[in-house]
């Protein structure tokens, strides 16, 4: 679901505020608003759940805290700066679509690559529940 929320944002973001700064009024605002807000509600509820179940136990709350608080400072705290600059520099009132597209891209690779993790992580597991295990084998490989 990750995977797919993201390259939906990756693919929409920017032809979605091409087409409100084409023709503005209150009634485009509003869809696109709906657009993004569905966009991030879809894919903000699962990553709370596939972030706490990737960070082992004893360093969950940490390593959450962490990872969400870290990207709230980068794609957060400094979009206004960021999306201010690219539209003075390029004059195109679109283009933090851009920004919003290379969140998306860094959120699809980390999703991807923690996946092909968990996956094995999974596996691994599986293997210690059957017995497969030897004593001197940590929790994850």
């Amino acid at each position: 679901m990750l995977i797919g929320l993201a390259t939906l944002t990756l693919l929409t973001a920017y032809p979605t505020l091409s087409w409100l700064v084409s023709a503005p009024s209150f009634s485009r605002l509003m869809a696109v608003d709906l657009w993004f807000s569905f966009l991030f509600g879809s894919y903000f509820g699962p990553m709370c759940a596939f972030l706490t179940e990737i960070m082992p136990v004893e360093v969950r709350t940490a390593g959450f805290s962490l990872a969400h608080s870290s990207a709230a400072v980068i794609f957060g705290g400094f979009t206004p700066a960021i999306c201010t600059y690219l539209i003075h520099a390029t004059g195109n009132p679109a283009v933090p679509g851009w920004w919003l597209s290379f969140a998306a891209m860094c959120g699809l690779a980390a999703a991807v690559l923690l996946s092909e993790s968990r996956a094995v992580g999974v596996e691994y597991a599986v293997s210690a529940a059957r017995g497969n295990r030897t004593s001197g084998d940590s929790a994850f490989p």
